[in-house]
């Protein structure tokens, strides 16, 4: 039932680019051009571009619990020249379609800890609302900018709590909050062959950080596993491989929330969503099945890589450094 679905929804989207009035498509000036304009520029090979950018990003944000727009709309920006808030809005509607589709293998091998994932969901849906909201008023070099200093951040955390403990988390216990709403969790780790017990620190601290996760997600078109993951490993202590699980399991709610908004503004083109739709359902299952194959330490150096190149790049946008 789920992939007739997911098929019925590629399906109608694909309709509406074939034959809608209009496409929403902006160019580099940020003005609106009609439909007859966008064929030309959106051509087959930018759209199989994108299928294939979609595909490696959606594994890659699969297996780092960031949905795949973390790494996709910087993709869709720099390589195939899309404005930003055309990729964001392409983004954004991929990780609702797809989310289930790594989240599904996290749940089946209890991995997901749901109650926290719940809990913290709470802080994360108003923020994306809230960053929907912000994102039709906002610059493209705003939103590069916040963008690159957002990822920039994340990364500096999870490399300094690395380097400190040489581990990919730090065990804590329970506090009162996740005591009284047992957020505590365990899981069956198959690259140590052992179960992994764990506890969750810092609750209320995380639920705000959450709530900032969910601004930047609706403001950018992204899952926010970029600030939720680390959230979750660095101040809470939770398992890197249960964070990455946990993220997923949240991102489609997430995204959920802030979706209609970008459609409601036009800022989904179908020409851009229908493959990157694709690409990233294929490639977030793909990811899911290898990520629970590979040691959370190297989980944690592959993301901290990720998100320092995507944010320098972002940045040097942003501030007119370099041109995309």
């Amino acid at each position: 039932m789920f992939w007739l679905h997911i098929g019925t929804f590629l399906v109608l989207i694909q309709y509406r680019a074939l034959f809608g009035e209009r496409s929403r498509f902006i160019d580099s000036s940020e003005k609106r051009i009609t439909r007859e304009s966008v064929t030309g520029y959106v051509t087959p090979p930018t759209m199989v571009a994108a299928l294939a950018i979609a595909l490696g990003s959606g594994a890659l944000g699969s297996m780092l619990g960031l949905g795949g727009g973390v790494v996709m709309v910087p993709l869709l920006v720099f390589l195939l020249g899309v404005p930003i808030h055309i990729a964001a809005g392409a983004s954004i509607v991929a990780v609702v379609a797809t989310s289930s589709a790594s989240a599904s293998v996290y749940v089946r091998d209890e991995v997901t800890n749901m109650r926290l994932g719940m809990f913290l969901e709470l802080a994360t849906t108003v923020g994306a609302v809230t960053g929907a909201g912000l994102m039709a008023g906002a610059s493209e070099a705003t939103l590069k900018t916040v963008f690159g200093v957002t990822l920039l951040y994340a990364s500096a955390v999870m490399w300094h709590q690395m380097r400190s403990s040489g581990r990919s988390w730090t065990p804590a216990d329970n506090d009162w909050v996740a005591e009284r709403l047992r957020l505590g969790a365990s899981y069956y780790d198959a690259a140590r062959s052992e179960t992994i017990s764990y506890g969750v620190a810092q609750s209320l601290p995380t639920f705000v950080i959450s709530y900032v996760a969910g601004v930047v997600s609706g403001l950018l078109g992204i899952g926010g596993g970029g600030i939720k993951v680390p959230a979750m490993n660095v101040v809470s202590g939770v398992p890197m491989k249960a964070a990455v699980a946990t993220s997923n399991f949240m991102i489609g709610v997430t995204a959920a929330a802030s979706a209609l908004i970008y459609i409601r503004n036009g800022f989904c083109d179908s020409f851009i969503t229908a493959p990157v739709v694709l690409g990233t359902l294929v490639g977030s299952f793909l990811g899911a099945k290898l990520a629970l194959r590979v040691r959370g330490v190297v989980l944690k150096k592959v993301f901290v890589v990720v998100l320092l190149v995507l944010g320098l790049s972002m940045v040097a946008s942003g501030v007119g450094l370099i041109w995309a």
